[in-house]
């Protein structure tokens, strides 16, 4: 007997959090590149890792897993690049024989989503201020002074909140 299909299709994307995605890759990016598919990739990646978009973590984890993804993009454009540029295949270091595989390897995207998932809970456990400040600066490109009258705190607080929540990330690398 085979198991009930469960629904794979992700639900419908929320209009105003696909436009700050699509704002926030467009100024990492300078306007350039494709940030509507790195964003249906981003929460096509967000559904299938089992994830809610209800959940309190749930907005800064599609901001970093779209930036992830636009990153892998750009590095496959370099090899690319590299590999098209290669002129002399006397040189090994550079010619197309160079990479092995243009594919990470699982244990490279294990490690990936382990450091994603060990951010996200670091982001979570944050105190609620220090969480919104970075938050908002980090993924919204909010200034400090703009989150500072959002929050109702000064700039210097806000300079704090961000520092604490950057030495609690540090922390948990262990760098």
């Amino acid at each position: 007997m085979t198991p009930p299909r469960t629904n794979t299709t992700p639900p419908p994307i929320p209009p105003r959090l696909r436009g700050d995605l699509v704002a926030y890759l467009h100024r990492k990016t300078g306007g350039a590149g494709d940030a509507e598919d790195v964003v249906q990739e981003a929460f096509a990646r967000f559904h299938r890792a089992g994830h809610d978009l209800n959940g309190a973590d749930a907005r800064p984890l599609l901001f970093v897993i779209a930036r992830n993804i636009q990153l892998d993009r750009w590095k496959a454009d370099g090899r690319e690049a590299s590999r098209r540029s290669a002129h002399d295949i006397h040189d090994m270091d550079a010619g197309p024989r160079a990479l092995a595989s243009e594919t990470p390897d699982a244990e490279i995207g294990l490690i990936r989503r382990q450091d994603l998932a060990a951010a996200a809970a670091v982001i979570r456990a944050l105190p609620p201020k220090t969480r919104d400040a970075f938050l908002l600066h980090r993924f919204e490109g909010m200034t400090y002074r703009q989150i500072a009258a959002r929050l109702g705190v000064s700039v210097s607080m806000v300079e704090k909140h961000i520092a604490e929540a950057l030495r609690q990330l540090k922390k948990s690398r262990g760098d």
